[in-house]
């Protein structure tokens, strides 16, 4: 039995499809063709476009050439009924407009409306007018021309309202007229950042897209111009004696008429364009090198960050993420970039994509004055307001430390780390005057913070010696256990509700920032970190906030006890993986590129999110440092802060009046070492830091040691013990 030869049926031609909307396509394309020549051209078919839609027949052949490209082209871009609706709309609304200008003696002959806008623009005028007058209708045809170029261009009208709300505001007249002085510099640089804001600008505008379209993602905000304030020599500085105490509750504000620093006196940031088809053509690289691997994925969306771009990946379902992971060294290799600089994240979070991040060909690292513009913009919104940099969108992160409330910075060496502990304190320094904020600085490098030395928000001077760190941190704790009286006394519960109840900023916050905690941790030992994590545990309610940063991420250094303590970690390049988790709990921080490139995580955050740094220059901090400088002439200082607690001398049953036990031994160990410090002691005799202090003290009261000369070890001014404790007992000794 042969076989039935299956009959297979012509496909039919019906209105969907492909013939038939070519050949619609085709005859739509004639006819916008012939609207868009019919002014220009003077025949006997084309005057009869001419008498019906005048010069609007331009824009109407536009609108229908969009229509014909909708039946021809498969592109995406043409398939969008509100681009449509809004050429449309653009065309009726021109042509009333063109007809409103015409004389009313005019338009009684019907061959005057012919070139404006034909019969068309004629009777919708008319119609208009006979309804709403002249006045009204001018309104309307102003508004239906912003709602046709908000359809067209993808503007929302929220983003019109803001533009127009903010020309007009009165408190920025000074920041337009400096941005349209700038506009007519013949600066080519200027001009390369005018065009790359304004292409980030419609970066954004039209970052929503179908989903088979690459979706360019970029936030390219300028700063703010504020008029500068001229610069003066340093202040005259004074130090507090021990009996004026220091007392930083209830006194009336000193700095009532402080002026913040103006952004003027940073600098301008320096943008590259972006060249996008380089982003394109990597984004095929990656999906054909997964492809390669087995793996089907698309690029959706391309995010252009400051130094990093991010692809992000649409996976077929069934595919594990883990997959994905293990091809980094093959993703990197097929974009010839480091291995250890690509970083996929898996998902991106709030999406179901996979993020492949590689560095950016073409970098623009981020400035502070266009991170201060934005937060001067919004200080309203921060107690303690914290510039960290952009993320791997462009979007400004601003953060409060009171939300924090505490911050541990990590990173190997160079990679940014005082940078961006110097844009922290710039972030305040624009914002909070004296009265509200204070600052103890720990620099055991001695050079990083110096410039800092002179500006009143300053509690004592930078300290870089070690040894008195202690004695800072035990002030600290005395401080905040007696502010803590203060507000049981008031009946509040945090420093907010108090500076309420009082009228004024009668306590201010006081942020403590150590910027080398390796140094610290190695010469102090465990005293240090019992009062860096009680701090941590009680200081954030009555204002009080630690900023600890370290080029040694190990365990040693940033012990269990004080990471429980301390929920912001900003986490810069390390060296091994090992760091990455000791910092951030996970790894990551290994790959970052360096020179601010940063992992930000904190409790608002599940996961870390990717930061580049703000770049505060060394004469931007220098410019804002002297600004602060010249807002007063005496700036008063205490050395309270870092001096160690006396305590009150007995004498024992020899009659000696050397209080601690253990002074003998004491003066055993340095006429051995020949040299005295409070880490020796420690170290010889197994005691803490205070007492180690203290015994310094009596020493140095003794006779047996020099006074203290900087970092650098006493110097021993006996051979033997007998030298204090022969002359101790023969004073006791009836002559």
């Amino acid at each position: 039995m042969g076989r039935k030869k299956k009959s297979s049926k012509s496909k039919e031609i019906n209105i969907n499809s492909d013939e038939t909307k070519i050949f619609t396509g085709i005859l739509l394309l004639i006819l916008s063709l012939a609207l868009i020549i019919s002014p220009f051209f003077d025949s006997q078919l084309l005057r009869k476009v001419v008498e019906t839609f005048g010069y609007s027949s331009v824009t109407f052949g536009i609108a229908t050439l969009y229509l014909s490209m909708r039946f021809l082209s498969s592109k995406s871009f043409f398939k969008s009924w509100k681009l449509q609706f809004g050429l449309l709309l653009f065309s009726f609304t021109l042509a009333a407009f063109l007809t409103f200008w015409v004389p009313n003696s005019q338009l009684q002959n019907t061959l005057e409306y012919e070139l404006p806008a034909g019969q068309l623009g004629y009777s919708l005028h008319v119609f208009l007018l006979s309804y709403l007058g002249k006045f009204l209708e001018f309104i309307v045809l102003i508004i239906l021309f912003i709602i046709s170029i908000s359809l067209v261009t993808s503007i929302k009208l929220t983003q019109l309202r803001d533009y127009v709300e903010k020309a007009f505001d009165s408190t920025e007249g000074l920041q337009i007229k400096g941005a349209l002085e700038e506009q007519v510099k013949p600066d080519n640089t200027k001009k390369d950042e005018d065009h790359h804001g304004m292409e980030g600008l419609l970066g954004g505008i039209f970052s929503k897209k179908p989903e088979e379209e690459i979706v360019f993602k970029n936030e390219n905000q300028k700063p703010e111009i504020e008029e500068a304030k001229p610069i003066s020599s340093e202040p005259n500085i004074t130090f507090k004696n021990e009996e004026d105490g220091l007392n930083l509750e209830g006194d009336a504000p000193k700095y009532a008429d402080w002026r913040f620093p103006s952004i003027d006196l940073l600098q301008d940031p320096v943008v590259q364009p972006q060249n996008k088809e380089i982003f394109k053509k990597n984004a095929l690289i990656i999906e054909q090198t997964l492809k390669s691997f087995g793996v089907l994925a698309k690029v959706a969306e391309i995010s252009v960050g400051p130094t990093v771009v991010q692809y992000a990946l649409s996976i077929s379902v069934g595919i594990k993420v883990a997959k994905v992971r293990n091809l980094t060294n093959d993703i990197a290799l097929a974009l010839a970039a480091p291995a250890s600089s690509v970083r996929i994240e898996a998902p991106i979070p709030g999406t179901s994509l996979i993020g492949i991040e590689a560095p950016n060909p073409t970098p623009n690292y981020v400035y502070a004055k266009e991170m201060a513009a934005q937060l001067i913009k919004d200080k309203e919104k921060y107690q303690l307001p914290i510039i960290l940099g952009k993320d791997v969108s462009g979007k400004l992160i601003i953060k409060d430390l009171v939300d924090l409330p505490h911050v541990l910075v990590a990173g190997a060496t160079g990679t940014g780390k005082s940078v961006g502990i110097n844009s922290i304190l710039l972030g305040l320094l624009l914002t909070k005057s004296p009265d509200e904020l204070r600052f103890i600085l720990v620099d055991p490098k001695m050079v990083e913070m110096a410039p800092y030395n002179g500006i009143p928000h300053l509690l004592t001077p930078v300290i870089t010696d070690m040894e008195l760190v202690v004695n800072a941190l035990q002030w600290a704790i005395e401080e905040m256990l007696k502010r803590y009286r203060l507000l049981k006394q008031v009946g509040v519960k945090k420093i907010t509700e108090y500076n309420q109840k009082m009228g004024f900023n009668a306590m201010p916050y006081i942020v403590i920032v150590i910027d080398e905690m390796a140094d610290l941790m190695l010469s102090t030992g465990v005293d240090v970190e019992t009062k860096i994590v009680r701090l941590a545990q009680m200081a954030r309610a009555v204002g009080m906030h630690l900023i600890l940063a370290t080029q040694r991420p190990s365990v040693n250094v940033i012990t269990g006890l004080i990471k429980a303590n301390m929920p912001g970690r900003i986490a810069f390049s390390v060296t091994t993986a090992i760091d990455s988790r000791v910092v951030i709990d996970q790894i990551g921080a290994e790959t970052l590129l360096g020179k601010g490139d940063m992992l930000f995580k904190s409790p608002s955050y599940p996961r870390p999110i990717r930061i580049q740094g703000s770049l505060t220059d060394n004469r931007d901090l220098e410019n804002v440092i002297n600004f602060i400088k010249d807002q007063t002439d005496i700036v008063d200082y205490s050395d309270e802060v870092t001096r160690a607690k006396e305590a009150e001398k007995k004498p024992d049953s020899e009659g000696s009046t050397f209080e601690d036990p253990i002074f003998r031994e004491a003066l055993d160990v340095i006429t051995n070492a020949q040299k005295a410090s409070a880490s020796l002691l420690q170290r010889k005799l197994r005691i803490g830091y205070n007492r180690a202090a203290r015994l310094m003290d009596e020493l140095e009261e003794a006779g047996a040691i020099g006074p203290q000369d900087g970092s650098n070890p006493r110097k021993v001014l006996i051979s033997s013990p007998q030298q204090i404790l022969g002359s101790s007992s023969d004073d006791q000794m009836p002559q």
